[in-house]
């Protein structure tokens, strides 16, 4: 949804962050990395980088992370540690045998001014015994952008370091491209790919967090790779696909990219949060299939209208604070304002261009500080835990985004498609019945008694009589 702006976008530029928001684009890189079918994430860096990232994930999503480090310590800090890096490729590929390591770096490796690119080069051609195991290189400096930006970093480097030209054979079904943005659970991926498949299509969904995040049980006791996800062969065909559809505008210079390079088209659908735009989805997906639209997607989107009536009266013309990267930020903001919410703000970590086109009354580049509590209007914040510790019990929080270590399904809670509206809507409608505040305090009369009070008056009484 493309609506005028009130406000301009205001970037708090502060030497101190009380509150953070912002999560460092290694953390991204990783959680990217394991949607790749048994692939392993290597992070070029001290310990400390690789443990902090560990714990942040684990927490989220309650699951192992199999997350690799070179340890860099101080010697290698200043002399190099470019052995440290083949040593630990060498050890990965001999020990684990991946599909795909996923080497990223840190702010102390980019200060260094570490060479991935001519590192991992020359491990290639010094071990041509390890040519199974594609070695992906991807900066992702502390320093610059945050979490979203190393998600993207990520899938953008893999798809153009590994996808192959055409292989123009005939396929008995058509193929087109997903690509995921980082505020897409494991449900929401679930859920689009019902939606391809309802279509006779085939996705290749990059990256595919709901076959190795979506909390199974699997069969070995310990995995040194991930448990699921798009294979690298998938991701090699990618150019064999008719379209490439974009969930997240973080993603669409990548979709641009693979316009330029292999001529496919495609089309960018938000975060997929609102009506129109799921509309719009499903009418693609009919048009390049030929198929017509299935009578359960046709009830699904019913549903949503008679969501959006029985939510109107409590949702609508309410004012709420959005504080989460700015793919995510814009879909619940499409959401809010689809059934005539208010955004008083909405606080995201980068300056993203497509910020512009989100109706909000302040917009800003900053931390959860900014988050204005004084504000008597404001009903319901939609951030992380970290914003709740801050809100809590004052204002009530929807949780969503990264890190939500105070709940436990992070990854099963649907917001994409119409199925995910409804349960978004019903999710909001219900946190507000639940911190509910009447506007006209009860009043208690001075005159009125309580059930025990009226016996002690009639005691009183008995007594007095008595004494007549």
């Amino acid at each position: 949804m493309v609506t005028e702006r009130n406000a301009k976008v205001r970037k708090v530029n502060s030497p101190l962050v009380s509150q953070p928001l912002k999560t460092s684009p290694a953390t991204g890189a990783t959680l990217a990395s394991l949607g790749f079918h048994r692939s392993i994430p290597l992070m070029h860096g001290a310990q400390g980088c690789s443990a902090f990232a560990k714990v942040y994930l684990i927490q989220h999503l309650r699951e192992p992370i199999p997350l690799q480090n070179t340890a860099i310590d101080q010697v290698s800090a200043v002399m190099g540690g470019d052995e440290n890096l083949s040593e630990a490729l060498q050890l990965l590929c001999e020990k684990q045998s991946p599909e795909l390591i996923a080497v990223m770096t840190t702010g102390l490796t980019e200060m260094q001014g570490c060479d991935l690119f001519r590192v991992i080069a020359d491990f290639k051609h010094n071990h041509p015994q390890f040519a199974n195991t594609r070695i992906v290189s991807m900066t992702t400096p502390d320093f610059v952008g945050s979490m979203q930006t190393g998600f993207c970093e990520a899938v953008r480097s893999v798809v153009k370091q590994l996808v192959q030209p055409p292989t123009l054979r005939p396929r008995q079904r058509q193929q087109v491209n997903v690509l995921c943005s980082l505020g897409m659970t494991a449900a929401d991926i679930e859920t689009i790919k019902q939606y391809v498949e309802a279509f006779g299509l085939d996705a290749v969904v990059v990256p595919d967090l709901s076959l190795s995040l979506d909390g199974h049980l699997d069969e070995a006791e310990y995995n040194a790779t991930s448990t699921g996800g798009t294979s690298v062969m998938e991701v090699e065909l990618m150019s064999d696909s008719i379209m490439t559809l974009v969930l997240g505008d973080g993603l669409l210079d990548l979709a641009q990219w693979l316009k330029q390079r292999f001529d496919i088209p495609y089309q960018s659908f938000g975060m997929g949060m609102n009506m129109d735009v799921v509309d719009d989805l499903v009418m693609t997906l009919s048009r390049i299939s030929g198929h017509d639209v299935p009578s359960w997607m046709t009830r699904a989107r019913q549903r949503v209208q008679d969501a959006m009536l029985d939510t109107h009266f409590l949702l609508s013309r309410e004012e709420y604070v959005i504080a989460l990267e700015p793919d995510l930020a814009k879909g619940y903001a499409e959401l809010l304002l689809s059934v005539g919410g208010r955004i008083s703000q909405l606080i995201t970590t980068i300056d993203a261009p497509y910020l512009s086109d989100i109706d909000a009354d302040d917009i800003v580049i900053g931390d959860l500080s900014a988050i204005d509590l004084n504000n008597s209007h404001l009903k319901a914040v939609i951030s992380n835990t970290h914003a709740a510790q801050m809100c809590e019990p004052q204002v009530p929080v929807l949780r969503a985004g990264y890190p939500c270590h105070d709940q436990y399904g992070n990854m099963d809670i649907r917001q994409f498609g119409y199925e995910g509206i409804r349960e978004r809507l019903f999710a909001l409608a219900n946190l507000l019945l639940r911190n509910h505040k009447d506007e006209v305090p009860v009043h208690i009369s001075a005159y009125r008694f309580e059930a025990h009070e009226v016996l002690q008056n009639e005691m009183a009484g008995f007594d007095s009589k008595e004494a007549r």
